[in-house]
């Protein structure tokens, strides 16, 4: 029997290419238009397949929790991540999330603390006082070093992870928009950047599991690591073991993800700062009562309630994962529209936190907006930056502990004033990225 449902409405778009130009010329102003014309479901239309996005929180609900059998994973996870937890389903994916669950526990998050404020200081004690640098980078270089000095039990030196970082960041190239909306056979400068980044991360991660069974065999370290845990997974058995691909899926996944997201919001946060005089002031009266000279420690963090509500805001305005693919694994019903089978749906999260039903003058950088209950007060999934349901981000704590404690060891001695232009401009990739980083002036306070 033919469904009585319909298809979501898709935005004003040309013949035959549909929507390509417009998204690839000014990604984030498409979603807006496509919003205004059509409401919280539509379609994208591109030369070779069609996009279905949601953007309200009770379609995320519906995407993440009530019908999560209905939206699997999408295909890009398979291509970026391989078989890391990020893109796996079922029992495999509980087998390794089970892996990673004792490393991200509140408690043991707690014990990286004095590694994370440690990198930090090592990071910017290669600043000089009045120098421009790009806080994006910046801040990619100073979470890849608080990563490996925390999960994977060896320092980094400032520099000394620059080709890993490198090829990391080449992942983002397969979700070039210039790239994204053309079919996968179609040779771009982005996914070729993307394929050798990948085997350049293959190559750079090999290399770190060589080193973990050298040191092992030598008698090294005993205190576990992610990495020996990963290692060892490798030569288990029954739930305690990972195939090579699982291992390499999952090492690509954390080094992206465990550095990337966090990376991203902080370097946001800066950008806010920077660009809010009256604020940072705020924020750095803050630090020096609450810390009065001391390095800051987990114990601090209750105390720091402005930091943390700048870092809120940060990831409203500026969510590190501003969308979430997904692909329909049945036809499924949102809102009285029909979404078919095997098709790709991306869960808007940027478009809900700008949201004037559920923000006040979304646009705006308010922290103090988190001073009463407004979170108790918003529909589930209506603030989600490290998503939602089952599948919400493992490493939370550690990120929301690491971001705090990184604003706050920088804001002891630093302030910045922003170089760049007026207005900031901003692209998708896999996570957030700005269009020619985030410059800043840096003035030793």
């Amino acid at each position: 029997m033919k469904s009585d449902l319909r298809q979501p409405p898709t935005p004003d778009g040309h013949p035959f290419i549909g929507h390509t130009i417009d998204f690839a010329q000014s990604p984030f102003d498409f979603v807006d238009r496509a919003i205004e014309e059509c409401g919280d479901v539509y379609r994208m239309k591109l030369p070779s397949t069609q996009v279905f996005v949601l953007a309200h929180p009770d379609y995320f609900t519906q995407a993440l929790v009530t019908e999560i059998d209905a939206f699997g994973k999408s295909d890009d996870f398979q291509t970026a991540f391989g078989n890391g937890v990020i893109a796996t389903e079922g029992d495999q994916w509980r087998r390794q999330r089970g892996v990673l669950q004792p490393f991200f526990t509140r408690k043991q998050v707690g014990k990286y603390s004095d590694q994370m404020v440690k990198a930090t200081q090592q990071r910017v004690d290669t600043w000089l006082d009045r120098e421009i640098l790009d806080m994006e980078t910046e801040m990619k270089n100073l979470t890849l070093e608080v990563l490996f000095a925390t999960l994977f039990g060896r320092e980094l030196q400032p520099g000394e992870g620059d080709d890993l970082r490198t090829a990391a960041d080449g992942l983002h190239g397969w979700f070039a928009p210039t790239s994204w909306l053309l079919p996968n056979w179609v040779p771009t400068l982005s996914r070729h950047s993307f394929k050798n980044s990948k085997e350049r991360l293959r190559t750079e991660i090999q290399q770190l599991l060589t080193e973990q069974r050298t040191s092992d065999a030598n008698g090294g370290s005993h205190s576990e690591t992610l990495l020996s845990k990963l290692h060892n997974a490798r030569n288990g058995t029954g739930q305690n073991q990972l195939s090579q691909q699982e291992v390499e899926g999952m090492m690509i996944t954390m080094i992206f993800a465990g550095y990337e997201t966090t990376a991203s919001a902080l370097a946001f946060a800066w950008y806010a700062l920077a660009t809010h005089p009256d604020l940072q002031e705020a924020f750095h009266d803050e630090v020096d009562t609450v810390l009065d000279g001391d390095s800051p420690t987990q114990a601090d963090i209750d105390e720091l309630e402005l930091t943390r509500r700048i870092l809120k805001e940060t990831m409203r305005l500026y969510p590190p994962i501003h969308t979430i693919p997904r692909k329909t694994t049945r036809t499924v019903d949102v809102n009285g529209y029909q979404l078919p089978a095997n098709e790709e749906v991306h869960l808007g999260i940027l478009a809900v936190h700008r949201d004037e039903r559920f923000y006040d003058d979304p646009l705006s950088f308010q922290p103090d907006r988190w001073e009463s209950d407004l979170e108790d007060e918003l529909p589930e999934h209506a603030y989600m930056p490290f998503g939602g349901g089952r599948r919400a981000c493992v490493g939370r704590e550690f990120a929301l502990l690491e971001a705090t404690l990184v604003l706050a060891t920088i804001g002891q001695d630093w302030e910045f004033e922003w170089k760049g232009k007026d207005e900031l401009a901003v692209e998708p990739g896999l996570t957030l990225q700005t269009q020619g980083g985030l410059p800043m002036w840096l003035k030793r306070r």
